[in-house]
């Protein structure tokens, strides 16, 4: 229970950056939804190792700065392909791999909101925990480049959650 208090107050943090909104009571709004977040992921118990916590946090930060290059890219190529008619269009499904067969799910679902949150890419299903299915803008280049991103994804979220 304390570890999950103490993983809210970050959560908390983002949520007053993601709504502008840096007071008390937005703290305590980011707080109280990051709370029962955790609750509902019903995560593992989390012993912190001192030693990996840094490598944890720069995972951490590699993992964000990545997203956010991700999610810059993506969406300038989404507004080139809505600004540009010429330009070519593929949309399909494409599969991509979640996880080992040995890890949670907490990997499996922060891989799929990598995937979601970038532009042009989507996560429409799961087949068991092991493999998602995601519409592209662009099946071609999804599909050339999934693997090494997902590959990418998976390493630091390892790292993140200290399994690697």
């Amino acid at each position: 229970m304390f570890m999950t208090l103490l993983f809210a107050v970050p959560m908390a943090a983002v949520w007053m950056i993601v709504t502008s909104s840096v007071n008390l009571g937005s703290f305590v709004v980011g707080f109280v939804l990051g709370f029962a977040i955790l609750l509902m992921l019903k995560l593992e118990k989390v012993e912190i190792n001192y030693r990996r916590l840094p490598d944890q946090l720069a995972a951490l930060v590699i993992y964000i700065l990545t997203l956010g290059r991700d999610i810059l890219i993506s969406s300038v190529d989404v507004a080139k392909r809505v600004l540009n008619p010429n330009m070519p269009m593929n949309p399909g499904i494409i599969t991509v791999y979640t996880q080992d067969k040995d890890e949670s799910d907490f990997t499996a679902a922060f891989s799929a909101h990598g995937i979601t949150i970038t532009p042009g890419e989507l996560v429409v299903d799961f087949n068991g925990s092991h493999t998602m299915y995601v519409h592209c803008l662009d099946v071609e280049a999804s599909f050339n480049n999934a693997e090494a991103a997902q590959s990418k994804r998976l390493k630091l979220l390892r790292r993140i959650v200290g399994k690697d």
